[in-house]
Parts: structure tokens; C-alpha cells; sequence
């Protein structure tokens, strides 16, 4: 979910695709953000690069 939330998709398009309600979505975003220290989706992308590059 937070994949697809990086590559710029909406709670609404995420929810489409992943069988989920956008509140839903947005919930576990909402528990995402604080555990990586970010408060965007943009930072978010970039966390995820970043981790991705440690691999």
C-alpha cells in the first residue's frame, strides 16, 4: 500500500486496486507516516527509494 501511495496514486485509485475502502487506506497511511518520521506522500517516496537502495 505505501508502494502505491509513492507513485502518486490516490486513497480512492489504492482502494480500487487493492479490494479496500479509501478510509481504509487512508488508516493505515495514517499509521505509516509517523513509524517512518514523514508527513507526505513525496517523503514517502523517497523513504522508500532509500530503503530500496540499502537492499
Amino acid at each position: 500500500m505505501a508502494e502505491l501511495a509513492a507513485t502518486g496514486l490516490t486513497n480512492k485509485e489504492i482502494g480500487e486496486r487493492t479490494r479496500l475502502s479509501p478510509r481504509t487506506v487512508s488508516s493505515h497511511l495514517y499509521r505509516v507516516f509517523p513509524k517512518l518520521g514523514i508527513t507526505s506522500r513525496a517523503a514517502l517516496r523517497d523513504a522508500l527509494a532509500r530503503a530500496q537502495s540499502n537492499d
